[in-house]
């Protein structure tokens, strides 16, 4: 039943996230006199002649980085265990305190294993993404119905709510609109931009495996903050395995990279922000991650930005109901 559920959520969730980037598309062809159906037929045109061009060169290149990374795997894995055990033999000369050395050998036997583990995970992992593709196919159909009629299913859920907060709900709505619309345009710009750049940057110092790093930067860019850091660690460990030479090169080029998308690129795509402080950020990342897992990671800032939306239009009324319970209760005490 799980299984089930996940094929048909996962689509939907992925559907109305492409409907969020196609949607101004779709709407700049209607107000220019397309019918809906055919603009969002012509997008789709667009995008799929795009992705057949992008496959036919970087597809190839990518399922051979896939074969070459599995294959380097366990080499990789060996290399990285003694480059530990060598950390381990060399901290082992220097005198500690017992509860400080004690400590530090449970952290690095800790490393050890959990390293071994997600190594070995790490082709599974891949194989089970790929099995699960198929779904994927009723991406296009959902997001189509989305991108269709979204003004009517947003007119019959209009119809749900009662006429005295009708009104309230959908400015509530328009901006959560807005809000999310511009922030998931946001940050897929952003991040195919940083992927793309790792790519390249990757490709001309002649580092391994650069197209597949470049999609792990691309994906990882999306989470705020931690993002790029997660995004980094892959390319270092790659770099530091493949030539020690090229570490620095490497670290000077993710740090290019970040300064071009933080500095120019992140603030002409967003124009204004979320308005969070980066204190609120971090701690939500923090819980999200911790109680919603990687997606957790993800989310949490949409999420976050609906909630405060929603308590924006509807704290008055909140505040109102809870006032009444509160005046009632005191009326029916009894009096002294």
């Amino acid at each position: 039943m799980g299984g089930l559920l996940g094929i048909i959520v996962t689509p939907l969730f992925l559907a109305v996230l492409a409907a969020y980037l196609l949607g101004p598309l779709v709407s700049l062809l209607e107000k220019r006199g397309v019918n809906r159906s055919l603009g969002i037929a012509a997008v789709y045109l667009f995008i799929i002649t795009l992705l057949v061009l992008l496959s036919f060169k970087l597809l190839p290149s990518l399922f051979d980085e896939l074969q070459e990374l599995v294959s380097v795997l366990p080499e990789y894995t060996e290399r990285v265990l003694f480059f530990l055990e060598e950390v381990e033999r060399d901290y082992e000369r220097i005198e500690l305190p017992e509860g400080i050395r004690s400590a530090l050998d449970e952290n690095i036997q800790g490393l050890q294993r959990l390293l071994i583990i997600n190594l070995e995970r790490f082709s599974q992992l891949l194989l089970a993404s790929f099995s699960q593709l198929f779904a994927l196919f009723l991406v296009p159909l959902f997001a189509y119905y989305f991108l269709r009629d979204g003004a009517e299913i947003k007119s019959r859920f209009l119809g749900l709510i009662p006429s005295v907060q009708r009104s309230n709900v959908e400015e509530a709505l328009v901006e959560i609109n807005n809000t999310l619309g511009a922030y998931l345009r946001g940050v897929f710009i952003i991040s195919i931009t940083v992927g793309g750049l790792i790519y390249v940057g990757l490709l001309i110092l002649g580092v391994r495996f650069a197209l597949f790093l470049g999609i792990v930067n691309a994906l990882t860019n999306i989470i705020p903050y931690f993002g790029p850091v997660i995004g980094a660690v892959p390319v270092i460990v790659i770099a530091l395995l493949q030539s020690p030479e090229l570490v620095w090169k490497v670290i000077l080029l993710i740090v290019v990279v970040q300064q071009v998308e933080s500095q120019l690129i992140a603030p002409q795509v967003f124009g204004k922000s979320l308005g969070f402080h980066p204190i609120t950020v971090i701690i939500a990342l923090l819980l999200g991650g911790k109680y919603l897992g990687f997606f957790g990671l993800i989310f949490i800032i949409p999420l976050l930005a609906m909630a405060r939306i929603v308590l924006k239009h509807f704290y008055p009324l909140v505040e109102h109901l809870i006032r009444k319970i509160i005046d009632s209760r005191v009326k029916k005490q009894p009096r002294a």
